[in-house]
């Protein structure tokens, strides 16, 4: 009897090692990667914004104290009755770039990632954020004010990028990042603080937007992440992205919401501005009235980005935007 016991016990441990070994390669069968799926808060100890102005433009966060460069301080102080937010921690997000028309907000949507009970496969639902001041939140928003005495078209230099902070282990968080500008209103050089302050025509529906890193790319997604998802990685060139546009309130296949081929919840982004690894030309932003324009610019992390993935977590970044009236650096 107690041989057959023992016999039945290895039976049984046989078993569970097989239906565990099983489960393991339905796993990793299934395996996706947009999302930081295996890591879904993801952890930044610190971003480093700053924005300059050069050239004849002058830029404030309270349309009061005009600057050459705002940094992280001002961006907390702001104005009275400012939203501007600087998280420390940051979930990704997505959008297709579209301005909510009421609040003059970029239309944020935060994705939660699931599981499939049927087939195994990430499915996620996604909620539209929203903004307040402080330091929660799931992406860098901020007001800003920009003056120019005639008008102007602003380029973005060859200084501006998004890199893994100095000193801190570049895991290629920054390959995911976007910036965003959104214009609230336009008001004249001599109108009150109060007036510029509370600036609301929005006179923007699409937001203008940055993808610093275009064409970089870390190992993983290089080796597999990309042949995943069948994507072709091509030098001086960006990887078309798909932004999410809407609340899905009922699970969707995450892969398909990546790859495109899902056309009801996510839209084709074309960045109108993107920056190659090797770029020696200044790109136009925008154009600015003579007088005050009121901005709000947006730092997030992509979660459509196929760069968006599980080894990419826990980075130092900064974000450096310098904005000119010049259209290059010998002009």
């Amino acid at each position: 009897m107690g041989k057959i016991s023992s016999k039945k016990r290895k039976k049984s441990r046989t078993k569970k090692f097989i239906l565990l070994l099983l489960l393991t390669i339905v796993m990793f069968g299934t395996s996706t990667y947009a999302w930081f799926t295996a890591n879904q808060v993801v952890t930044i100890n610190s971003i480093d914004v700053k924005v300059e102005a050069s050239n004849g433009l002058q830029i404030s966060t309270d349309a009061n104290a005009w600057k050459s460069v705002i940094t992280n301080s001002d961006i907390s102080t702001g104005y009275t009755g400012h939203t501007n937010q600087l998280p420390a921690t940051v979930t990704a997000v997505s959008t297709d770039g579209a301005v909510d028309g009421t609040s003059g907000h970029l239309k944020l949507y935060r994705g939660i990632v699931g599981n499939d009970q049927a087939t195994g496969d990430y499915n996620i639902t996604t909620v539209l954020e929203t903004e307040a001041a402080g330091s929660t939140g799931n992406f860098v928003a901020f007001d800003v004010f920009l003056r120019v005495d005639t008008p102007q078209t602003i380029y973005l230099t060859t200084n501006s990028n998004v890199v893994a902070k100095e000193g801190t282990d570049d895991k290629g968080l920054k390959n995911a990042a976007r910036v965003g500008f959104v214009t609230l209103g336009e008001g004249a050089s001599t109108d009150s603080v109060a007036k510029l302050t509370a600036l609301s025509n929005k006179i923007a529906s699409k937001a203008i937007i940055w993808e610093p890193n275009m064409d970089t790319h870390s190992t993983m997604v290089t080796n597999t992440v990309a042949p995943e998802y069948g994507v072709t990685l091509v030098e001086n060139s960006n990887t078309p992205y798909y932004g999410v546009n809407k609340v899905i309130s009922s699970a969707v296949n995450l892969k398909n919401l990546v790859k495109g081929s899902d056309t009801t919840n996510a839209t084709l982004v074309t960045p109108d501005m993107k920056t190659a690894t090797v770029n020696s030309a200044y790109q136009r932003a925008f154009d600015l009235p003579a007088g005050v324009t009121k901005m709000r610019i947006y730092m997030w992390i992509e979660g459509q980005d196929i760069d968006c993935e599980n080894n990419a977590t826990g980075s130092d970044i900064t974000y450096n935007v310098q904005l000119s009236t010049q259209s290059s650096a010998g002009a």
